[in-house]
């Protein structure tokens, strides 16, 4: 039977442990410490939580029920934590933490980027570029959206512009009369861009057609950046690409090279206002369920590990104060980011707030599992525990640290870990 008190300690540990949440959102909210210092508490606390599982979750359910517990809970709980955060962060809970934020925007910006690439590699004059330097293009171009009959240029209008067709087909028309046709992969306006006189022919839409713009501007820019562009660009432009006698077969398998090559040699970097302005954007748009979801994700498995290992205080200290210390930088830089993403303060207040109580709750009931079933089951709810926080630590809180600090984190890490080793030595001696 489990002793009447052992629940409301576990219930009480859970709600102490998790009120560093509170602390730290509302430092957050009125302090944003320098890169070093986050960096060090933060690495601390991973290095604390290390420790922390490997001697008061891994060790004991290793010694009651060796390793086939240990293997299977870590993975199934690490794999399990990972895909569901995943899943969060594509609803809008990529908010809750900085290095998912930067990680989830670099990824979109990504994305956009291949599509963009992808069209591009359908336009005949671009292939002559190199792959590396035709990145610089995507920042350059819009992809507009045309229906059929749409007046792209009249004849005689200002040549500030040139086209790439991705699909659909247009007419090119002197005094309304067609005398050329240009379809998919071809590039019109370009004459004119070049040499500054006024457009020659008007061009129509036959039917709904994507076109990439590059406007005279970017154009400008695009030479001035890499006269290895430039000269290419220029002279693809000026002659059109002619056919070759290369087969079908080789030109789309160096089609396909090209595009991998393009691809592969994406380098993107947002700047800190190019990263608020997108996050706040998304925002808008993203469920403040999924912050909440996402944020109870983290802090549930520590929880539930609290509420286990209530029942023998002599390990469970260590644990505790390893989950009360890595909260604290967690909650601080989270509640920063969500306020730069637009995040009022009483939301943000609110959603620590019910973390604290959803984690004293947790805890009351990993200590009622641990008490109402058999032990073979509680090591593998431990081992599922300690694996979706060690998964947490490596998506979150470790890449955050480094990131804000670099290799000096090690320091902080190595030091938080043998001080939660020495807790947990001297509770076992």
């Amino acid at each position: 039977m489990v002793e009447p008190t052992m629940p409301a300690i576990a219930l009480l540990q859970g709600l102490l442990a998790a009120s560093s949440l509170l602390v730290g959102s509302l430092l957050g909210l009125v302090w944003q410490p320098r890169r070093a210092v986050s960096a060090a508490i933060m690495a601390f606390g991973s290095g604390t939580l290390i420790s922390a599982i490997a001697f008061e979750i891994a060790l004991p359910a290793y010694q009651s029920h060796g390793l086939w517990p240990l293997f299977f809970g870590f993975f199934c709980g690490g794999g399990l934590f990972t895909a569901a955060t995943q899943y969060i962060d594509k609803l809008g809970g990529f908010l809750r933490h900085p290095a998912n934020r930067r990680r989830f925007l670099f990824r979109r910006r990504q994305q956009e980027a291949e599509s963009v690439l992808l069209d591009l590699s359908k336009i005949k004059a671009l292939r002559g570029i190199p792959p590396a330097e035709a990145q610089a293009i995507v920042g350059a171009v819009e992809q507009l959206q045309l229906d059929a009959d749409e007046v792209l240029f009249n004849e005689g209008d200002e040549g500030d512009w040139l086209g790439m067709i991705v699909d659909g087909e247009a007419d090119v028309r002197v005094n309304q009369r067609s005398i050329a046709h240009l379809g998919p992969g071809e590039v019109f306006g370009e004459m004119a861009l070049l040499t500054g006189e006024p457009r020659s022919a008007s061009l129509v839409a036959c039917s709904d057609m994507t076109v990439y713009r590059l406007d005279r501007s970017h154009f400008d820019e695009l030479l001035a950046k890499s006269p290895h562009l430039a000269s290419s660009l220029s002279r693809v432009l000026a002659q059109r690409l002619r056919s070759t006698n290369t087969s079908r077969v080789r030109a789309e398998e160096n089609l396909a090279a090209w595009r991998r090559q393009a691809i592969d040699s994406i380098e993107l970097d947002l700047s800190p206002a190019e990263e608020q302005s997108l996050a706040a954007s998304l925002s808008a748009a993203s469920a403040p369920l999924a912050i909440f979801v996402g944020t109870m994700l983290d802090n549930i498995p520590e929880a539930v590990a609290i509420g286990m290992t209530a029942h023998s205080p002599e390990v469970g200290t260590a644990f505790l104060l390893a989950v009360f210390i890595s909260n604290l930088p967690e909650s601080l830089t989270s509640s920063i980011s969500m306020r730069q993403s637009g995040y009022s303060v009483r939301r943000v207040l609110t959603l620590w707030g019910s973390q604290i109580l959803l984690s004293g709750l947790c805890a009351l009931g990993g200590s009622l599992l641990q008490a109402y079933t058999p032990d073979a089951t509680v090591a593998l709810i431990q081992s599922f525990s300690g694996g979706a926080v060690l998964a947490m630590l490596a998506s979150t809180m470790m890449p955050e640290a480094y990131e804000l600090g670099g290799g000096m984190v090690s320091l902080a890490t190595i030091l938080g870990f043998l001080t939660s080793f020495s807790i947990s030595a001297a509770q076992l001696d």
